[in-house]
């Protein structure tokens, strides 16, 4: 018996899908046989033109798969699966379901869903939940569709474990738009093919109106976090205890961040391991799987990451070095995903990337987006944290509350991430006030240390009114997780200039009052 309920959330409608079942048919034409093995004589004998004359008509006779390659033909006799008039015609403005169940070794289920209505369908999600008849174990699968064009169709394969029993249950539960669902269930016996139109109408297009990707204040905590080198001080669990901050970033010995979510559960953990070769050659793929296979016993013994960085500040040069690092960072999220893992793609330097490379990244943050995960990057200026807001970068006229340093991300997500429905979470993994950026004008600047034009009242006093503004700017954009401050816990001095550790409980005070 095959049911269908269609519901918005939660409250069942009734609406009756139009049902059809058809049935395996095994179809062995001997005319075609004849005519195929007639083919394979003409071109034993030379006569391509002749041959493939033949084929032409058996092609139009009987439909069978044609496999081309060169001045050689080979034909094979493909069995006709299926071939059963559907017990009703299919109405206009549906969904239509196919459902098909292949015997094999490793059995698989095809579903394919064409929109035959007049509107685009949104977020679809479909949950294939199979039911084995002598087994208590239930095992499900996933599908994610972002758009369904109207008068377009998508498939996708479900593979499962263990071999599917002739007898079994495979029960489709699908959700779209506006809080719309449906479920099917598909209990058969045999190979078998099932098709469900679900009907629809324009209300059920309907598109959730997304939240702005900015708003004109400020809103909720802080999301000030830390980038700690090394848990080198106590004063860095006293300030994550007290002030709960929005993330935080590990480098290396990762070990304390599980006793940092221990002690406050919200914040979001981001860890990496220092990397010697970050060369943008070989195979990407390949690349990605050693990267994650060198570091796997690592992943699994640090849980208190939540997201996995890869590389650091990568160098990219052009379009095709970002294309490059997209297929390393695609294919790391999903074998990241097969481990169980989420990442952090990106991670670029303060002022990079330009726009006709960042373009070339969205396939990575697809990626991101299909597994959960999030974008990385850095942001520094000097000298101040303000400087370059306002001015464009090449490729995008100026405005007023994007930056060229600080604050550039916006670029991003306004004309790149937006449009293409890539709006993935940010985590700014590295700020502050950088020198490195003035190196032309006045180099051997580091950290905020070494500006003394900070602010009116000193040195650190302006740096945490700058660190003060910068949160309220992320506070403003919603997708935003959290900064981390650089840098904290640095026991060898490298980063003196940038060290916040002593100064921890300043900040505090500034976080406390955002709460």
């Amino acid at each position: 018996m095959f049911h269908m309920g269609l519901g918005k959330n939660c409250g069942w409608k009734g609406l009756v899908a139009h049902l059809s079942i058809v049935y395996t048919l095994s179809v062995h034409e001997p005319a075609f046989c004849a005519a195929a093995l007639e083919a394979k004589v003409h071109l034993r004998s030379g006569s391509i033109l002749r041959a493939l004359f033949t084929l032409a008509l058996v092609i139009l006779a009987c439909a069978p798969v044609a496999l081309v390659r060169g001045d050689s033909v080979i034909v094979v006799d493909a069995p006709q699966h299926l071939s059963a008039p559907l017990v009703d015609p299919v109405a206009d403005d549906v969904l239509l379901l196919q459902a098909t169940f292949v015997p094999a070794t490793s059995p698989r289920y095809v579903v394919t869903m064409s929109n035959l209505s007049s509107w685009d369908l949104y977020s679809l999600f479909v949950l294939d939940r199979f039911f084995a008849p002598e087994s208590e174990d239930e095992q499900s699968a996933e599908w994610f569709v972002d758009v369904l064009p109207a008068g377009e169709s998508v498939s996708h394969v479900f593979a499962y474990q263990e071999a599917d029993p002739l007898a079994c249950c495979h029960q489709i539960e699908m959700n779209w738009s506006e809080g719309w669902s449906a479920f099917v269930v598909d209990q058969g016996e045999g190979s078998r093919t099932t098709l469900w139109s679900v009907p629809l109408s324009a209300e059920m297009a309907f598109v959730v109106e997304e939240e702005p990707l900015s708003f004109d204040y400020s809103d909720g905590r802080s999301k000030l976090g830390l980038h700690v080198t090394r848990n080198s001080d106590p004063n860095i669990m006293a300030f994550i205890k007290d002030a709960q901050p929005a993330v935080l970033v590990g480098v290396g010995d990762l070990g304390w961040l599980t006793e940092a979510k221990e002690i406050s559960p919200g914040t979001i953990t981001l860890g990496r391991f220092d990397e010697v070769d970050q060369t943008l050659t070989g195979d990407p793929a390949e690349r990605a799987q050693q990267f994650v296979m060198a570091h796997a016993a690592r992943y699994l013994a640090n849980p208190g990451v939540d997201y996995w960085l890869g590389w650091n500040e990568p160098g990219i040069d052009s379009p095709a070095d970002m294309a490059w690092y997209a297929s390393f960072e695609a294919e790391r999220a999903e074998l990241m995903a097969a481990l169980g893992f989420k990442v952090a793609v990106g991670n670029f330097s303060t002022g990079t990337p330009e726009a006709d490379e960042f373009a070339a990244f969205l396939p990575a943050i697809q990626a991101a987006k299909a597994h959960g995960g999030v974008l990385a990057l850095h942001e520094y200026s000097a000298p101040t944290m303000m400087d370059g807001v306002g001015q464009g970068i090449p490729g995008h006229d100026p405005e007023a509350d994007y930056g060229s340093l600080t604050l550039r991300y916006r670029y991003w997500y306004e004309h790149y991430l937006a449009p293409a429905r890539l709006v993935v979470p940010l985590v700014v993994t590295e700020a502050g006030v950088d020198g490195g950026v003035l190196v032309a004008q006045k180099a051997g600047l580091g950290g905020w240390q070494d500006f003394e034009e900070s602010g009116p009242e000193g040195s650190l006093a302006g740096y945490i009114e700058q660190l003060s503004w910068y949160d309220d700017e992320l506070r403003r954009d919603p997708y935003v997780i959290g900064f981390a401050v650089f840098n904290a816990g640095d026991a060898s001095g490298r980063w003196g200039s940038f060290d916040v550790t002593a100064d921890l409980g300043a900040i505090l005070q500034m976080v406390s009052q955002k709460e």
